[in-house]
């Protein structure tokens, strides 16, 4: 009786890994984006909050149209806020998971809109109104 494998056999197994791999390697590759996509959702929450707390404060909301978040966090005087796509704190050019602030000050109203990682899919749109 020999031992080891047969080439039918490892072929055979070579054959299974290949389709799993076909199978699960497209499925893999947007995890990385739909997970920032997920922190960007979870930051704008988190922004929202700081407005509203901003209005506690100050009994106004920021002024303000189509502000990117860098100068959001700046009128706030808040901690700068880490993108999750760059790694770094965001910059007012940032595109991958921007965030705009405006506030239409007749209605006091506010709008906090975050985009995907082309930066000009809308991702998510929160507002107070």
């Amino acid at each position: 009786m020999q031992k080891g494998f047969s080439l039918l056999e490892l072929l055979v197994v070579l054959a299974i890994m290949g389709m799993l791999s076909a199978a699960l390697i497209p499925n893999l590759a947007g995890a990385q984006t739909r997970a920032r996509e997920a922190a960007v959702r979870t930051l704008l929450y988190n922004v929202q909050a700081e407005v509203e707390g901003y209005y506690l404060d100050n009994n106004f909301y920021p002024a303000g149209e189509a502000l990117p978040l860098a100068q959001l966090s700046g009128i706030m005087a808040v901690q700068p806020y880490r993108n999750p796509f760059t790694g770094r704190d965001y910059l007012a050019g940032d595109t991958a998971g921007r965030i705009i602030y405006s506030l239409n000050a007749g209605l006091g109203e506010y709008t906090l809109t975050a985009y995907k990682k082309d930066g000009a899919t809308v991702l998510l749109e929160l507002t107070n109104g």
